[in-house]
């Protein structure tokens, strides 16, 4: 039987030797399994850009603005957990991507930056469009590699298919992250249109040939230390404390396997709401969410002076109350994660284990579990939530922290939230009620930096569950040009947007204090009718009075698209009422 050549190729007609090579990229890369790429507009990037848009194998999705399309590709790979592909022409269009790489690095999140340029001949000597592109964002990347100039010899598509296998390859394995890859292209980039061909597609085929689906591999490894394990669970006064975690091996596993560590160990969790726990408290008897009111009114002697050893997974929670507990404590310290990275602000003299939790559960034998340890935490727990629960209930004016108590309560099963920096990650951290209903929470804390919220936030609904954001109108200002991404949005995303008109963090540091500049150089309010902004890119917008308005809302059937509801909020008055609750 006659072996058909996929569309891929035909319908580049592989004209040009760069048509070739550009075919050949996106094929390799979508048998590699890599499903969507986001491309932007430009000549030099040609290429690359047809052959994405015309293989029938994956998604291309045009974004006018870098930055948003770095962080919407941030978004979509945090969600997938796979790499995805950023297109950009040659020049400055590359730093656009910095900040949202600076992110997908420190987080851990796989992308592939395929950035076109001038060939070596037109480089340093005045030639429009051009900037030095090697190595752009430093160690930022897992890897770079500047591809050769394109060539149709089989030997050279050969290098060209293995560079592409090793790329994917760095950006998943052991330490994931942004791998950037460098295409010279010399004119012609568009491909001939006179019926000419340079390469048969059946020569492209065998060229695009692969032994290997990295994207689709699990990756639950790690050989950890014998000894250490067993130190670990000699100790019978123990905590697990579980911090930012996009876990590889999905929520629901990774709920499982800290369970399990918990009923071997017979110590408590203490979770963050950056992960999945609070989404899974069915699988918990000692799920504690509420650890920065505890330490604040005081935690019982009787428990905190019988802590002897605490497993950290993950980084730290971003309670400062808590950390500084943790740093007073006098207990001996395990870390555990899957990848090569200082979790230890504290510098605590600390035992590292390299692995998963999925791994720890398989090496760790039961223990001698303490009678009452687990019960007597979950006691303490309870006694603060009910406090806290019925401090907030009662709160009829309009408050950041309840907006996110609400949220928690009131989100759709299985559905995704999107927690920017800032006050709302942190109300979140106090207020997010645990419960079983399975909400994947997604955040940028690498480097906890505003940037892209907005286009992050679009990445994680897009082709996925329906996805809600909580984010001040600062950080939602910020990253606005995402919003051209309405039209492109296969998805559902609902923008609750706490307009308190400025940073509201900054009303908790000591700078507030200095009423002269606070004001104008780090409140910075802005004067935007967001209504207005929102009828500018055709996207649906409310104003919240109430919290029956609220919780109607959240509640509405969800519809594909934008949606932004904006609750007004006193950013001076939220701070005042933060300290009232949270006082013991």
């Amino acid at each position: 039987m006659a072996h058909t050549v996929p569309n891929s190729f035909d319908s580049l007609a592989c004209s040009t030797v760069n048509s070739a090579w550009g075919a050949l990229t996106v094929e390799v890369l979508a048998r590699l399994g890599v499903e969507s790429f986001i491309v932007s507009p430009g000549s030099r990037s040609t290429p690359l850009t047809l052959a994405a848009a015309r293989n029938p194998k994956v998604e291309a999705i045009p974004v006018l603005d870098e930055r948003s399309a770095g962080f919407f590709a941030l978004g979509l790979a945090k969600r997938t957990r796979k790499p995805v592909a950023l297109i950009c022409t040659s020049g400055s269009a590359i730093a656009n991507y910095f900040p949202a790489v600076v992110e997908a690095s420190m987080s851990g999140t796989p992308l592939l930056i395929l950035s076109a340029d001038r060939p070596p001949e037109l480089r340093d000597c005045g030639s429009g469009q051009t900037i030095d592109q090697l190595k752009f964002f430093g160690d930022y990347t897992r890897a770079f590699d500047e591809l050769a100039l394109p060539e149709v010899a089989p030997p050279m598509l050969a290098y060209l298919r293995q560079t592409l296998v090793h790329a994917v390859g760095q950006s998943l394995d052991g330490n994931s992250g942004p791998v950037h890859l460098n295409f010279p292209f010399r004119d012609p980039l568009v491909p001939q249109t006179d019926g000419s061909t340079v390469i048969a597609g059946e020569t492209l085929m065998a060229a695009a040939t692969v032994m290997t689906r990295p994207c689709e591999s699990v990756v639950c490894g790690g050989r950890l230390d014998a000894v250490a394990v067993e130190r670990l669970a000699s100790h019978s006064y123990g905590l697990i404390v579980v911090g930012d975690q996009n876990p590889s091996e999905g929520d629901e596993a990774f709920a499982d396997s800290v369970a399990m560590l918990s009923r071997k160990l017979g110590w408590p969790v203490l979770t963050d709401v950056l992960n999945p726990l609070r989404g899974h408290a069915g699988e918990f008897s000692g799920l504690l969410t509420h650890y920065d009111a505890l330490l604040r009114e005081g935690l019982d002697p009787a428990l905190g002076s019988k802590v002897a050893a605490i497993l950290q997974i993950g980084a730290l929670p971003t309670s400062k109350v808590l950390r500084a507990w943790l740093a007073d404590l006098d207990a001996v310290s395990f870390l555990l994660s899957e990848r090569p990275q200082n979790l230890d602000p504290l510098h605590r003299v600390a035992t590292v284990l390299r692995g998963s939790a999925h791994t720890l559960v398989e090496y760790l034998p039961h223990s001698r579990v303490e009678p009452g340890w687990i019960a007597d935490w979950g006691a303490a727990e309870s006694a603060v939530a009910d406090r806290i629960d019925a401090r907030l209930e009662s709160v009829g004016d309009l408050f950041e922290g309840k907006v996110a108590w609400l949220l928690s309560r009131h989100l759709p099963v299985r559905s995704a939230v999107f927690l920017a920096s800032s006050m709302s990650v942190r109300y979140a951290e106090y207020f997010w009620s645990a419960s079983n209903r399975a909400v994947s929470v997604f955040s940028n804390r690498g480097a906890n930096g505003i940037d892209g919220t907005l286009g992050t936030a679009l990445g994680v609904a897009h082709g996925g569950r329906p996805t809600f954001l909580l984010t001040g109108d600062l950080a939602f200002l910020h990253d606005s040009n995402a919003l051209l991404l309405r039209e492109e949005l296969k998805g559902s995303l609902t923008v609750v947007l706490i307009n308190n008109n400025g940073g509201g963090i900054f009303e908790h540091l000591p700078v507030a204090e200095m009423e002269a500049d606070f004001e104008r150089y780090f409140a910075t309010p802005q004067s935007v009718d967001l209504a207005q902004l929102c009828i500018a890119h055709g996207v649906s917008h409310s104003r919240i009075s109430n919290w029956a308005e609220l919780v109607a809302a959240i509640e509405a059937p969800v519809v594909p698209g934008i949606r932004v509801i904006e609750v007004p909020t006193d950013r001076k008055a939220d701070r005042l009422q933060l300290a009232e609750i949270l006082m013991p």
